[in-house]
């Protein structure tokens, strides 16, 4: 594993959990955001280890918003059907996990009218 690579790393998984590092990549930019996705069958857990992390989450209708500043060592649990993005500095690393049963089949991607922009921690609507 290259842990100076880029992007959603797997680092173990068994038949129920698949655990992972998440580093910066274009997929975890801050900046303009024109998709958010959710797991239907999964709750997603972020863990920061260093640098800066955004998470944007939201209803089934991307209304009501929630932004947070990641705090380093603090878990925070996206749960199944919640839309949610993830900006993440370029020297940022995270933890993540979630069911091994996540795929592309069960996770939904919603394309967004208008980008959200996302600006190292804050966000405008």
């Amino acid at each position: 594993m290259d842990l100076h690579g880029s992007g959603f790393q797997p680092i173990f998984r068994n038949d129920r959990f698949l655990c992972a590092l998440i580093t910066h990549s274009g997929q975890y930019s801050y900046g303009k955001v024109t998709a958010v996705k959710r797991h239907m069958t999964s709750d997603e857990v972020f863990v920061l280890l260093r640098g800066s992390a955004t998470l944007v989450t939201a209803d089934p209708n991307w209304a009501n918003r929630q932004v947070t500043q990641l705090h380093s060592g603090v878990a925070y649990c996206v749960e199944a059907g919640t839309w949610h993005y993830l900006a993440v500095s370029e020297d940022a690393m995270l933890f993540v996990t979630e069911n091994n049963d996540v795929t592309a089949q069960n996770t939904e991607t919603l394309y967004l009218e208008e980008p959200y922009e996302i600006f190292s921690g804050l966000s405008t609507v």
